[in-house]
């Protein structure tokens, strides 16, 4: 059984799909769904043909099958999670994925791909600084890394690291 805390229509305001209308599963505590009736739940609610899944434990166990039944309906999903989790064994069944990077996080960031995403939130200097080492130890990832900027103080800054490296990104809103 999967916990679902919302499941909502919106534009997306990040990462490849910036500007998509979007379903948005949260997952968290509220209303358990099997991965049968949540796939159910989505069609009867919407007409978005990108899902995406965040929230607590995006890659536990019924997940993979959830991932599964979307696409069988025509459905594209994305899956935001953070690097201290292990990437499941159903990696590659989702189209694309936002990893929240974690430096030596448990996620293995080698088995992703290029049209997969690793992101890092900045709200202050030291975040910066640690997105600026990251995009550093990540200089050969074939995906695209991006900055979510917190603090409009550091857009400068901001925007001279992303400026340095390919498929880099950031957002400011």
């Amino acid at each position: 059984m999967i916990e679902v805390a919302k499941i909502y229509e919106d534009v997306r305001q990040e990462g490849l799909n910036f500007g998509l209308p979007t379903t948005f599963l949260k997952f968290g505590p509220g209303p358990e769904y099997s991965s049968e009736d949540l796939v159910r739940e989505v069609l009867m609610h919407t007409r978005c043909k990108w899902v995406c899944i965040f929230g607590e434990g995006t890659t536990r166990v019924g997940t993979g099958t959830l991932v599964k039944g979307l696409s069988s309906v025509g459905m594209y999903i994305e899956v935001e999670t953070s690097g201290e989790v292990r990437d499941p064994g159903w990696l590659h069944t989702v189209d694309r994925w936002i990893i929240n990077y974690v430096k030596d996080g448990a996620f293995n960031y080698n088995a992703l791909r290029s049209q997969d995403m690793i992101k890092f939130v900045v709200k202050g200097e030291g975040d910066l600084n640690f997105a600026k080492e990251g995009f550093e130890d990540l200089k050969l990832f074939a995906g695209t890394k991006y900055v979510k900027l917190g603090d409009k103080k550091l857009k400068n800054e901001a925007f001279a690291l992303v400026r340095k490296y390919d498929r880099s990104r950031l957002y400011t809103g």
